[in-house]
């Protein structure tokens, strides 16, 4: 760690002393000193002198040995009995040398080992390998060694008798070492630059050593018995030849730290395999559990053995069992040598048929596919379609895994197009009932808002602008209009306008506008959302604003593209603006300035004459659907633009004498409290949805942390139970956008027990996502909040001042992560389950 930091230099001081103790005492073959000078001398005729001295937090320490006839011996370590080893060695040294060479003599090392001669391929690796790192001729033996498989050394017991040499096990142990220490550094070196929201260390497999060893030459000096050469080098061979090299290298090297110092240049593209500085595609197995998971379907494995012992072959078996269909399937995969590789290869077979799903044409990609395969991708889809309609589902997450064909929803057609194709494929006839989570699954993935929501942005800018107005004169009629402009966005997005003809719509511009508007033409009778026609009504007012003549002509009709002009249109940045607030009304409805006006696309989709039910579901979720949090903020922005108007009326107005001129200007100022006051309860309602991120936090510690914080501010009427932690669990969405949903809930609780009670927080969760209740005792929700809240309309607030946002922002707030906020029958009181999905798992398999 130490080096890691760049502390070389600290490191090498901790461990001087000790590697200098080590070395003087290999050198001379004494491990011991002291016994060996007492066996020598005798306790008796021996005294020792010990002298401390450095600071406190690093004491040095000094003996001196000395016997009867004045002899001594000296040394100096961090401790005494360092300190007197040194001293004992330094007194045999000097007097007793004897003893040293008796004891080196004692034990003489073993005979060299020496390179193995055995073909002109083995020779030429190694000398090969020695060249690289720049190696002495003297590691051509551990060279040679790292080359002899067991097989061969079986096979010619007498050479290696005769060369002293023995097969690459040991190497290879050593060589893994190595590698999985680079392989972790470079695990941390990454981590530490780019921290991941969850870290799981998985070791490299066996194929990538054996990819290795193929890459950079090593078959062919490799020597194999003639049984195993007929049979080729299975993978766990190359892996562990591989290893054995390194080891090879490193020790005769003598190389310390990392290897990346001396690698070759030759081998650079080998060393991001064994060191990659990026993390590794997750392999097949662990991609399949970590979808099935989210289908919330288990995956587990059968294996079947095949040939003998010395070349066993594996076929795994992937077995789906569905709980919500009552059917288990199975699928094989190709035989292969070994277990993992067995695994991977019948999880590739289920994720071939996944991918193929994915596609924008399933039915069509499944033409003349195996019956097995049609099999199973009919299995997949009708799973996917149960626990979507089941309830709901953490949509990015699906999105991710390109299931049931979330990821195409920004592409109406082709999602209507895959929709067709999966009911095709499914041959299902299901009645599609009103407030299908199925349905809901859809929208939330075409209605999916930006990070960060575009719109919030441009109020959160409107809102800065406006607190920092501070006298009535300064409120101007570019203020007002952007209010306005903002207020109609809201405004559509949280209304249920009908359709219209486009003929219709263009009857309606005639009698608004009259004088202002050119005669129209011929427009073609296409009937258009009512969501288009406020984006068609907005593009119309900003160009009629201008004061000169508009017109409007039919640009294209498939997708429909009406083309708005102004003889005196608005500066090109007021256009730019309006274009980029209304693009957030639909990902079906694209908006451009041009230097004489502006550009509305809309996308058209054909339904099929007979829709499936998928279909059906794509197409009820590619209707916009209104949001009454975001009505609820058209409500105050309008209230908002009323004050600046009132505001702007009473300080431009003239007076007749002193007195009314104050009180104008006391009026203004009124209405100008009131708008700050109004853009205040903005900011705070609709900060909530911009907590809404990419975060995670463990559920159970967040509890603990934030009941613990509502102790400490709850009136003493009031008690509240702490949750216990039943187990850890992540959940996805941060701390902060957590604190804003409980705070409302548990606000509206305190609020509600104004003569005392109880609360009550808990948890439970399971593999697939956490449910939070907060209850209380107190008087219940009333009838009409309830009903409108199960409705999705616009909630009244019970609160002096309330906006009856709170409710609705929580609900907007746990729809962008998949969640829910249901409201939980009780006979007394109020009680409100959270629902939160979990953070995607992240789990390791050994090679």
């Amino acid at each position: 760690m130490l080096c890691l930091e760049g502390e070389e230099e600290v490191a090498r001081r901790l461990l001087e002393e000790h590697l200098a103790t080590q070395q003087r005492e290999i050198a001379s073959s004494i491990n011991d000193p002291k016994t060996a000078l007492y066996e020598v001398v005798g306790h008796a005729a021996l005294t020792w002198e010990y002298v401390r001295g450095g600071p406190e937090h690093a004491p040095a320490f000094r003996a001196v040995v000395t016997d009867t006839r004045r002899r001594t011996g000296k040394g100096s370590g961090s401790s005494k009995k360092a300190a007197s080893q040194l001293a004992a060695l330094d007194f045999l040294q000097r007097h007793v040398p004897q003893v040293l060479a008796a004891r080196d003599t004692a034990v003489s090392p073993p005979p060299r080992a020496q390179e193995i001669p055995a073909s002109r391929a083995h020779v030429g690796t190694v000398r090969h390998l020695e060249a690289l790192f720049s190696l002495p001729e003297t590691s051509r033996p551990l060279l040679s060694q790292a080359l002899v498989h067991a097989s061969w050394a079986y096979e010619n017991g007498h050479q290696m008798e005769r060369y002293r040499q023995q097969d690459y096990q040991a190497l290879a142990y050593l060589g893994s070492q190595i590698l999985g220490y680079e392989h972790l550094l470079a695990t941390a070196r990454r981590i530490v630059v780019t921290p991941p929201a969850e870290f799981a260390f998985v070791t490299l497999p066996n194929d990538v050593y054996n990819t290795a060893f193929h890459e950079v030459g090593l078959a062919s000096g490799l020597l194999l018995g003639a049984g195993q050469r007929s049979l080729g080098i299975p993978l766990e061979i190359g892996a562990d030849s591989f290893q054995a090299v390194i080891g090879a290298v490193s020790e005769a090297g003598g190389f310390q730290g990392s290897l990346a110092d001396c690698w070759p240049k030759e081998w650079a593209p080998t060393w991001q395999l064994v060191a990659p500085s990026a993390p590794r595609p997750v392999e097949p197995t662990t991609r399949l559990g970590r979808t099935a998971s989210i289908m919330k379907l288990p995956v587990t494995y059968e294996h079947k053995v095949t040939g003998p012992d010395h070349l066993q072959r594996f076929t795994a078996v992937a077995v789906l069992p569905s709980e919500a269909l009552g059917v288990t399937l199975k699928t094989e995969g190709t035989a292969v040598p070994g277990k993992v590789p067995a695994k991977h290869s019948a999880s590739l077979a289920v994720l071939g048929v996944l991918d193929r799903l994915a596609d924008g044409s399933p039915a069509r990609s499944f033409d003349g596919a195996k019956e097995k395969d049609r099999s199973l991708a009919r299995f997949l889809l009708a799973q996917q379609a149960y626990i979507l309609d089941a309830a709901p589902v953490p949509t990015q997450r699906w999105i991710d895994a390109r299931l049931f064909g979330l990821h195409l929803a920004s592409d109406a057609p082709v999602l209507l197009q895959w929709a067709v194709g999966v009911d095709e494929l499914l041959g299902l006839d299901l009645p599609l009932q009103l407030g299908s989570h199925l349905r809901n699954a859809f929208r939330k993935a075409v209605e999916k808002p930006a990070v960060p929501d575009h719109l919030n942005t441009v109020l959160a800018r409107a809102i800065d602008i406006l607190e920092r107005i501070e006298t009535p004169e300064n409120i101007t009629t570019a203020h007002v209009r952007h209010l306005v402009q903002l207020c109609d966005v809201y405004r559509c997005l949280g209304s249920d306008d009908p359709d219209i003809l486009l003929p219709d719509l263009a009857d309606d511009w005639r009698m608004l506008h009259r004088d202002r508007l050119e005669t129209l033409p011929s427009l073609p009778p296409v009937q258009i959302s009512g969501r288009a026609r406020a984006v068609f009504d907005a593009a119309l007012s900003t160009l009629v604003s201008g004061g000169g003549e508009t017109s409007v002509e039919v640009l294209a009709e498939r997708p429909l593209r009406l083309g708005f002009r102004s003889t005196q249109p608005p500066s090109l940045t007021i256009l730019e603006d309006v274009c980029s607030l209304w693009s957030t009304a639909s990902r079906a409805i694209t908006v451009e300035a041009t230097e004489q006006g502006i550009d509305v696309i809309v996308a058209m989709t054909e339904a099929p004459p007979q829709p499936g039910p998928i279909t059906q579901a794509v197409m009820a979720a590619l209707q916009p659907s209104p949001e009454p949090y975001r009505a609820a903020v058209a409500d105050l922005l309008h209230d908002l633009k009323n004050q600046l108007v009132a505001g702007r009326l009473a300080n431009s107005q003239p007076a007749e004498s002193r007195t009314a001129r104050l009180q104008q200007q006391l009026a203004a100022s009124r209405h100008l409290d009131e708008a700050h006051t109004l853009a205040l309860r903005l900011r705070a309602a609709t900060s909530m949805l911009t907590s809404a991120g990419t975060e995670s936090v463990e559920l159970g510690a967040f509890l603990r942390h934030y009941a613990g914080a509502i102790l400490t501010r709850l009136p003493a009427s009031i008690s509240l139970s702490i949750p216990t932690a039943k187990s850890t669990v992540h959940v996805a969405l941060g701390a902060r956008a957590l604190t804003a949903i409980f705070d409302n809930l548990i606000g509206n609780a305190i609020e509600a027990l104004r003569n005392g009670g109880a609360i009550t927080l808990d948890w439970t969760a399971d593999d697939y996502e956490a449910a939070v209740e907060i209850s209380d005792d107190g008087p219940g929700l009333p009838t009409d909040i309830a009903s409108a809240l199960n409705s999705g309309k616009r909630i009244r607030s019970t609160k002096a001042g309330g906006n009856g946002l709170g409710l609705l922002g929580v609900r907007s707030l746990l729809a962008k992560v998949g969640g829910q906020l249901s409201l939980i029958a009780t006979p007394s009181g109020t009680a409100w389950l959270t629902t939160l999905p979990l953070t995607t798992s992240t789990p390791t398999e050994s090679a």
